[in-house]
């Protein structure tokens, strides 16, 4: 698909002029906007930018997809980056937020954790298989969540969950989160 730049001599004729037309590739981008959906309808989230970067003026040097997700006191980022027939590449960014009585400022990062990925496949080659890169995406999230937080041990012995919060927690898990051990002979009177 030529621009209209690139048709435009310069005398404002269309056609020749010895320039060369450049090409968008449309598939590539649909390609690349379908993962960055599909990876955020899985996490639960909407996806946030998409964007393009256009160094030459009409062809895509690289294309940027970023996804959030925000719960428990965590900010959750990934971002995508793709070039035409090159390697997907994955940032990820974790950072644990003040807030739910342990700093003034609710949206105070108290440690954050960043991981890069580089994986050895295209957009194209990886889109069918989209569920199960969430899938590892939400695994790296689970661990980015526990590393966060190490090196903070004084801040998370001085928390405290109100008992109404254990009890209603204890509740919505459907049976005892602790139980009795009888053994096989039977409970001992």
């Amino acid at each position: 698909m030529m621009s209209n730049e690139d048709r435009i001599n310069p005398k404002g004729h269309l056609g020749g002029g010895g320039q060369e037309g450049k090409t968008i590739d449309l598939q590539g981008v649909a390609a690349f906007v379908g993962l960055v959906e599909l990876l955020a309808q899985e996490l639960g989230t909407s996806p946030g930018r998409i964007q393009g970067m256009l160094p030459n003026g009409t062809s895509f040097d690289e294309l940027v997809g970023e996804i959030s997700v925000m719960s428990q006191g965590f900010q959750r980022t990934i971002t995508l980056f793709a070039k035409p027939k090159t390697s997907l590449k994955m940032s990820f960014h974790c950072a644990w937020l003040g807030g739910q009585g342990l700093e003034p400022d609710e949206h105070a990062v108290i440690s954050g954790v960043e991981a890069h990925f580089l994986l050895d496949a295209t957009v194209e080659q990886i889109l069918p298989q989209g569920r199960a890169l969430a899938r590892h995406v939400e695994d790296c999230f689970g661990l980015m969540d526990r590393m966060v937080t190490l090196g903070q041990s004084g801040r998370l012995s001085s928390m405290s969950i109100p008992t109404a919060e254990l009890e209603a927690f204890e509740q919505s898990e459907g049976g005892n989160l602790v139980k009795n051990y009888w053994p096989k002979t039977g409970p001992v009177a």
